[in-house]
């Protein structure tokens, strides 16, 4: 038997068209994987979508083919991620629902003040799915406090557990956040099926075998695409198991070709770090790839306004480049400095932002300050930050904002 474990495919992440279309291409082909390798079942591990009503576009593009994978007769089963999370019910993870074309498994109830989590049984397997869904600003913590999980330990058969959060001991190189202890999770099962962590992890540990995460499937931040360049690999996993797992295995997703171009232009004069930067861009061979610029460091002299950044993308362009990326975010200039740091991505300089405002606030709420603060904020801002889909009326726009801020905020 085997079955499909995919998280943090992103679908809408991406804004240009090029870009679109990669997404778009790498989404179908491990659908069509799934279903040519005849997997029993797809789990969903949340982040499904970048934002929980995504553009018609990306909607009708999923629901084709999650239309294919059932017509093949493949289930899939899923939870919500902290982007496509809907307070209300009114993602677009709850239209592939109506739709019969997967079931959530956040089925639960209050017992004796505890969560408890009831499992589904797929059909054909006899696996029995249970799980929670990612939340927001360390609210997923006081939801695994109260798990009932002596409940889930207890039932027989090949139990599966998905959930979307960072768990504190497969963490590696991310930015600071608040993490999930391992202990938190029901002891025993058979396998840990995680979302949020955006590289590939397979671990064991003592009473807690096959804790996995595939890894997003192209893209769901600007920090991925730099990793792809680089050449880390993106996909998704197939497990293969009887009465216990098997076999893990990480499937590639093929996505496109890249070029990095990587200039630390630290005290260089602006005339000289723009030669350094058009000397490289004309040495590669751009053909067909997916180019990205990156550049940063303080310039000696001048101004970062010097480095006509247009024609160097427009010469990588007409050079055959599918598309080009300029990340200059971390480039500053002695003459226009504003802070002593190199920026970073947008989530980078947002998280600092909110820490250091946080830092000089005085609150007595716990869940406002610290890191727990920081992730409320950038939930927040998340939240706020996306315009109203052409397909959605005004008033419900505005009152599925508030319900989702309102939520981020415990306050529903």
């Amino acid at each position: 038997m085997r079955f499909a474990h995919l998280a943090d495919v992103h679908l809408g992440f991406q804004r240009q068209e090029p870009l679109q279309e990669i997404e778009r291409r790498v989404f179908e082909g491990a659908v069509d994987r799934c279903i040519a390798e005849e997997v029993d079942f797809v789990l969903v591990c949340g982040d499904l979508f970048h934002v929980n009503i995504p553009d018609m576009r990306v909607q009708k593009m999923a629901m084709k083919k999650f239309h294919d994978m059932h017509d093949a007769g493949i289930p899939a089963y899923a939870v919500y991620g902290s982007h496509d999370f809907s307070p209300t019910s009114s993602s677009a993870i709850d239209l592939l629902e109506a739709a019969g074309y997967l079931r959530k498994v956040t089925v639960s109830s209050w017992v004796d003040d505890h969560i408890r989590l009831e499992y589904i049984q797929d059909e054909r397997t006899g696996a029995l799915i249970a799980g929670l869904s990612g939340l927001k600003a360390g609210r997923d913590m006081e939801y695994y406090e109260r798990l009932d999980r002596e409940f889930l330990e207890s039932a027989n058969g090949f139990r599966i557990f998905l959930f979307h959060g960072a768990v504190g001991e497969m963490m590696q190189d991310e930015i600071s956040g608040e993490s999930l202890p391992l202990s938190y999770m029901p002891r025993g099962l058979d396998y840990y099926a995680g979302g949020h962590l955006h590289t590939f992890r397979n671990r064991r540990f003592p009473g807690y075998e096959n804790v996995v995460y595939p890894g997003t499937l192209f893209a769901g931040q600007t920090v991925d695409m730099e990793e792809n360049a680089r050449g880390m690999g993106r996909g998704f996993v197939m497990v293969d198991f009887g009465d216990k797992v098997e076999r893990v295995r990480f499937v590639e997703a093929p996505g496109c070709r890249y070029e990095l171009i990587d200039v630390d232009a630290d005290g260089l004069a602006s005339e000289e770090a723009a030669a350094r930067i058009r000397g490289i861009a004309d040495s590669i061979d751009a053909d067909g790839k997916v180019v990205i610029l990156k550049t940063y460091g303080e310039l000696g002299s001048g101004r970062t306004a010097d480095i006509d950044f247009s024609a160097i993308r427009k010469g990588l362009l007409q050079g055959g480049a599918y598309y080009v990326m300029i990340h200059r975010r971390g480039l500053t200039s002695k003459e226009y400095k504003t802070r002593g740091e190199s920026m970073g991505t947008r989530e980078e300089i947002e998280r600092r932002t909110f820490q250091d405002s946080i830092a000089d606030v005085r609150i007595k709420r716990a869940a406002l300050t610290g890191s727990r603060g920081v992730d409320l904020s950038t939930d927040l801002l998340a939240a706020l930050r996306h315009p109203r889909p052409d397909n959605e009326k005004k008033v419900d726009y505005e009152r599925r904002v508030t319900a989702d801020a309102t939520s981020k905020m415990g306050l529903e």
